[in-house]
């Protein structure tokens, strides 16, 4: 044992000796990379005594945890004590020692349940083996990171009741240096490793950023730079860059409000921690990849050019600026902007809560100001506040991928312990067993392939944009695993493909930046909608349509057409406005589609979460 393994942790470590002295179990809660693992094993030690480590996740099942009997010895032997395979927590009861299970929250329910015997009765009884009790040492120490919402789940109260709970946030900036210069080999001189640790702790707080790193971080980025360095033969600030954006990007989690990505965001802290690299091109000097000016024309040339005849580009709705006096035509602005390049931010979430298609139509029209310091608050603030409206409005019902046990299924992991009893009874009757009789576990929830296509047709302004904005927001919020966002009229523009990497932020944007025009071709949009998912990997794929489903002139064949392309899309949902929904339940009932009416712009987020919750089946 070292005497660095715990740096910055002794209170903590008090804290944990004490509550195994008193008998109690504990739960160890932070983010990752605060040392949760290394106080444990410091701990125990320095106690001098062995753990059983658990690696929670969904595929933690009671048996997993308990143990099981040896398929193969009880074919031969039959149930008994002695080909039973104890599983870590029986191995750390009969020893009685610590049981250490990791992400906690990750643990299926069932096999919570398990431990919730464990640690109140201290004992638990196994079908066809008995009652196993505690030795005296026996204690349950767990981890967990609260803020992360991706495959966990929230504590039971009865768990939480039988459990101290020690809270472990990030160690002084100090003490995450001495942890990066005792974890990397020939450190470089701690000054640049202050630096490095400054610039991690940086994206913790980062507005941009829902989750920041770990010291993890900054330990990678001081070993790459390091490699770097000796591979290039420059100096670690000429590799301080590209060694950050490798050890970091893929560490943070970009907040959906942002506009930026993370490679953007790294290298803007670094910039702002570092000096510039060393080897920098000058100012004058061409950039990469930049081909050589080109030589001057001669006159001649240059004459006929000018006297060319040059197409005069045609003018888009979208690109049309919005003056301040048309912009002070919405009853809210003057609040909003009581000076010119001003937004009052809080006048502008006021106005969204009392009026959300009307202060929508003016986020929209705000991003194509004249006014360019108008233009860079409404970019900044619009998208924020829908994704917080939509979270207040609708909150995710998404829940947890969960696995769950059948009979005669393929499509997942045999089940031995649950399929014994079959196996054994085929057995004595010397037959083989059959696929019907055997358990399998598999996934309870399919992966998710979503794509919106949005009407944009006619006039894309007040409820249209409005739910079109909204109903965005509250997509790119559920996160699903492949994500598309189209935008029709008589042509379709992506504003999202399934492997775009835009923040959520980006396409909201995007989309209040439509502007409605031209005749509707809906038929198209439904085929390229399916034509986007061909790509998809998801094994569900939905197509969320947003239209009042009229069939326009571009539509071949009119109402036909587009039902024989709605029909061929694996899952379909129409929403529609309430008052011209008409033909959009026609549609509907052609394709086998489902359609829902939008009264409100609340109703968008709630019909989306019933469509994604809703069986398909």
């Amino acid at each position: 044992m070292t005497d660095h393994a715990v740096i910055g942790r002794a209170p903590e470590a008090e804290l944990l000796e004490a509550a195994l002295d008193a008998g109690a179990h504990v739960v160890l809660e932070g983010p990752p990379g605060t040392g949760k693992s290394t106080l444990l094993r410091a701990v125990a030690y320095m106690r001098d005594v062995g753990f059983a480590f658990v690696e929670g996740n969904t595929e933690l099942t009671p048996a997993r945890m308990l143990g099981h009997f040896d398929p193969a010895l009880v074919l031969a032997r039959g149930y008994s004590p002695d080909v039973f395979v104890d599983g870590p927590l029986l191995e750390a009861m009969r020893a009685g020692t610590l049981l250490y299970v990791e992400e906690l929250n990750r643990v299926p329910e069932e096999t919570l349940n398990v431990l919730l015997t464990a640690m109140s009765e201290r004992e638990v009884t196994v079908p066809r083996l008995g009652r196993v009790a505690a030795a005296a040492g026996f204690r349950l120490v767990a981890a967990m990171n609260p803020y992360d919402p991706v495959g966990t789940a929230r504590i039971s109260g009865a768990l939480a009741d039988r459990t101290c709970r020690i809270s472990m946030g990030y160690q002084s900036a100090a003490s995450e240096v001495e942890i990066v210069l005792h974890a990397t080999e020939d450190a470089p001189a701690p000054d640049w490793i202050g630096r490095v640790v400054a610039l991690v702790r940086a994206t913790r707080e980062h507005p941009e950023l829902r989750v920041g790193s770990s010291v993890r971080g900054a330990i990678d980025i001081a070993r790459v730079a390091g490699a770097l360095a000796r591979r290039r033969h420059c100096d670690l600030a000429a590799a301080g860059l590209d060694a950050a954006l490798v050890s970091l990007t893929g560490r943070i989690q970009v907040a959906t409000t942002s506009h930026r990505t993370a490679t953007e965001i790294i290298t803007d802290l670094y910039e702002q921690h570092f000096a510039p690299a060393a080897g920098d091109s000058s100012p004058g000097d061409d950039p990469p990849g930049k081909d050589a000016a080109c030589p001057p024309s001669s006159k001649g040339s240059s004459r006929q050019a000018d006297n060319a005849r040059r197409p005069r580009p045609r003018s888009r709705p979208e690109d049309r600026m919005v003056s301040r006096s048309e912009l002070s035509l919405s009853p809210a602005f003057d609040k909003v902007s009581p000076e010119v390049g001003q937004v009052d931010e809080d006048a502008l979430r006021e106005a969204l809560s009392d009026d959300v298609q009307g202060t929508v139509t003016l986020m929209a029209r705000m991003l194509r100001a004249t006014d360019p310091a108008l233009r860079k608050a409404a970019e900044r603030l619009s998208a924020g506040l829908l994704f917080d409206r939509v979270m207040r409005a609708a909150p995710d019902r998404g829940g947890v991928h969960r696995r769950t046990r059948s009979q005669g299924r393929t499509d997942g992991d045999l089940d031995l312990d649950a399929s014994l009893d079959q196996i054994v009874a085929a057995g004595v009757e010397g037959r083989p067993a059959s696929l019907d009789e055997l358990v399998v576990s598999h996934w309870a929830r399919s992966t998710l392939a979503l794509v919106l296509v949005i009407d944009r047709s006619g006039s894309m302004t007040g409820p249209s944009l409005a739910n079109a904005s909204v109903l965005a927001a509250a997509c790119a919020l559920r996160m699903p695993d492949e994500f598309a966002v189209l935008a029709f009229a008589r042509d379709v523009t992506v504003l999202r493909d399934l492997r775009d990497v835009a923040p959520g932020a980006v396409v909201v944007d995007r989309v209040l930046r439509l502007v409605g025009h031209g005749e509707t071709g809906l038929r198209h949009a439904l085929t390229r909608a399916a034509a986007a998912l061909t790509t998809a990997t998801s094994s569900r794929r939905v197509v969320v349509l947003l239209s009042d489903c009229r069939a326009g002139g571009h539509d071949e064949d009119g109402v036909d057409s587009v039902a024989r392309a709605a029909s061929a899309l694996d899952e379909l949902l129409i929403l529609a406005p309430a008052g011209d929904c008409e033909q959009a339940h026609a549609l509907a009932r052609r394709a086998g589609a489902r359609c829902s009416e939008l009264s409100t712009v609340q109703d968008g987020p709630a019909a989306l979460g019933d469509l994604l919750t809703a069986p398909t089946w």
